[in-house]
């Protein structure tokens, strides 16, 4: 009967979007390219994620409730979003009117470390950089008591495509070139793999079950019998009440 079947259309796309409707929001404030490497990175791995306009000009990025605690171990994994790194004229317009030696000194070296931070992060395969300077001391008399020396990490992706290791005597020469009397031999580049894609991919629970495109896990599947037996008592209800005001109809006529 039409009222039947119009009730029933109703019924499951409620039940539709009280299911869909089961979200978190994952991180705020991302600019267009941030809210992208974070919705790859989160499909990838098999998880459920959406992308919606936020204020100004940002997005949010939501995932299901079920997969918030797994979506922040692939987010750090991944060190998503990717850190914002300070240039020179951020670190130097940061400063007072006026500025001690030893300001300026610090100011410069932590633009040193930005800089070649963000560089290296470039690299193919490389998903977070950081570079920790020492600088030369020079005593009153000018002499040189202690070497300048450095210290690379670099987290990669840990597959056959990429391996950013092979690129350990470029990154000492790019640090050494940048640094005046630095030797090579003098900066240690150490490398860390983050887990592979395929060992984050979301294992399918047991007994889970797909409707309508959802997927229906421990953390909802009680909920989705509870809604579709509400549902179903209802549409026993006005169907039963639909055929009993046609049978009157009838009797009428």
């Amino acid at each position: 009967m039409p009222i039947v079947r119009g009730f029933f259309l109703a019924a499951m796309f409620g039940l539709s979007l009280s299911l869909a409707g089961c979200q978190t929001r994952l991180f705020g404030e991302l600019s267009e390219k941030e809210a992208n490497e974070i919705l790859a990175a989160l499909l990838e791995a098999s998880l459920q994620a959406e992308k919606r306009a936020g204020e100004e000009g940002t997005y949010v990025v939501f995932v299901e409730e079920s997969d918030f605690a797994l979506a922040v171990r692939i987010m750090e994994d991944r060190a998503l979003p990717a850190r914002h790194y300070d240039n020179m004229g951020e670190v130097f317009g940061k400063g007072a009117m006026f500025s001690t030696p030893l300001e300026e000194n610090a100011r410069y070296l932590y633009a040193m470390q930005e800089s070649l931070s963000q560089t290296i992060a470039q690299i193919d395969g490389v998903l977070a950089a950081r570079v920790h300077l020492v600088l030369p001391e020079i005593d009153q008399l000018g002499r040189e008591i202690r070497q300048p020396s450095a210290a690379v990490f670099v987290k990669y992706i840990d597959d056959e495509a990429h391996d950013p290791g092979a690129y350990r005597a470029e990154i000492r020469r790019l640090v050494a070139a940048s640094v005046p009397n630095l030797d090579p031999e003098r900066i240690v580049v150490t490398f860390f793999p983050a887990p592979p894609q395929a060992r984050l991919r979301s294992p399918a629970p047991p007994g889970a079950r797909v409707f309508l495109g959802l997927r229906l896990d421990e953390a909802n599947l009680s909920r989705f019998w509870l809604i579709l037996g509400i549902f179903s008592v209802a549409g026993a209800l006005l169907g039963g009440g639909a055929v009993l005001v046609a049978g009157r109809r009838k009797a009428g006529r």
